[in-house]
């Protein structure tokens, strides 16, 4: 064996080694920090549950079909509610990219029609094109509607409920059967959680008495 082959050897082996190493400490570290959420969850009485199929599919429509990781269900103020990791994979032809996501669901009283609520960008407008308004700008300009039945969006989209929503700009939600979905890019923590229930409260809070009336199943 030639003095290059054994150093192509050694560096070869070190570098085995030092990954595996690396992906060991990398699991410790992330079980570890799942069993530290799953306490601080387990304080709220939420408790690790099955992937809920019916939250994957919500998941799979909004972005593409995936694979759901470890969901938590419960119940927030008398409310049914659960938080499901979502990861699905994205391709432009050269490379692919992972990408790791959240849904958090609270129930609704009634079945309702599907309504989506997400953030409105430049990009988004050109290239979905304009959504339909309501009648404040600053909510146009912030947010982007996507409903079959403009009669019923603009019935639970009045000025107090666009109001709740310009004070939380950061939330996005769809109505989805008798739950209300919001969303958000990433892995999930138990402030985040309190924070998006909290929000998806107001909302539900503010839907019409009318609007359950009528449109509920």
């Amino acid at each position: 064996m030639t003095a290059l082959m054994l150093v192509v050897l050694v560096v070869g082996t070190a570098l085995v080694v030092g990954g595996t190493l690396w992906f060991i400490a990398f699991t410790k570290r992330r079980n570890e920090a799942l069993r530290q959420r799953a306490h601080a969850m387990a304080q709220y009485g939420w408790y690790l549950a099955p992937a809920n199929a019916w939250l994957a599919e919500v998941a799979a429509g909004l972005w593409t079909r995936g694979r759901p990781g470890e969901m938590f269900a419960g119940d927030y103020h008398g409310r049914g509610m659960c938080v499901l990791e979502y990861t699905y994979t994205t391709s432009n032809g050269k490379t692919t990219s992972t990408h790791l996501v959240h849904l958090v669901a609270l129930n609704l009283p009634v079945a309702l029609p599907p309504l989506t609520l997400t953030a409105e960008s430049g990009i988004t407008r050109m290239l979905a094109g304009r959504d339909f308004e309501l009648e404040s700008q600053a909510f146009n300009d912030q947010f982007r509607i996507t409903c079959q039945d403009e009669r019923f969006a603009s019935a639970v989209l009045h000025p107090r409920m666009m109001e709740w929503m310009l004070y939380n700009p950061g939330l996005q939600w769809q109505l989805a059967g008798n739950a209300i979905v919001s969303f958000s890019a990433g892995g999930f923590s138990v402030p985040d959680v309190l924070a998006r229930l909290e929000a998806m409260t107001g909302v539900i809070d503010r839907i019409p008495p009318f609007v359950l009336r009528d449109y509920g199943a």
